[in-house]
């Protein structure tokens, strides 16, 4: 397969949408001197590194995911992609997969306090799922593909979006690529690597 050119994006962010992103990192920052969701301690440093990833592969993949496809966050941690998608997204509904019951507790807690009523925070996948698209940062398609919750109740196929490259036996990958760019109000740039998998089962 032939690597696709470099996709350069500098995407625009309402002024509702900067407002909750700030909340979130208030929050984040707030919650973070009690229980460890990340080792980044300042507003600029949550911008670049659990922010702007998200923000451009949305604006990336907006017209790429077919609209009514479910959409999980695998694993969300701090928050970082799930609850920045479901911000950005307020038309979709998103699934927050967390084990580790302080983190959903944050997880829960953002949401009310930002509204999202798009979002649900569960410790497992509890309920069918067909063909889901799937959002990755610190998990691997492996970890998704071996969890017994995930073998019991989804459907082939599933779409995968990871954060950097995870190359996995069972997946062929449709899309390699680079984005550049950042959101202007910040002043900040960002360069990742996008992977995207199919698995067919």
């Amino acid at each position: 397969m032939t690597t696709p050119p470099s996709s350069t994006l500098t995407p625009s962010l309402s002024s509702l949408q900067r407002e909750s992103l700030d909340r979130y990192t208030s929050l984040l920052l707030a919650w973070n001197s009690r229980i460890r969701l990340t080792g980044y301690h300042s507003m600029d440093q949550v911008r670049e590194h659990l922010l702007l990833e998200p923000i451009l592969a949305f604006h990336f993949l907006r017209q790429r995911i077919p609209d009514p496809l479910p959409r999980i966050d695998f694993g969300s941690g701090n928050g970082s992609p799930g609850l920045i998608l479901s911000i950005l997204d307020p038309d979709h509904s998103y699934l927050l997969i967390e084990r580790v019951e302080k983190k959903r507790v944050f997880l829960d807690f953002v949401a009310r306090h930002l509204a999202l009523s798009n979002v649900t925070i569960l410790p497992a996948l509890d309920r069918p799922v067909t063909s889901p698209v799937v959002f990755m940062k610190a998990i691997t398609v492996d970890d998704f593909l071996h969890d017994r919750n995930i073998k019991s109740h989804l459907s082939p196929p599933a779409f995968f979006v990871r954060f950097g490259q995870d190359h996995t036996k069972a997946c062929h990958p449709l899309l390699s690529c680079v984005i550049n760019g950042g959101v202007p109000e910040w002043g900040q740039h960002i360069s990742f690597s996008l992977f995207l998998l199919e698995f067919s089962g």
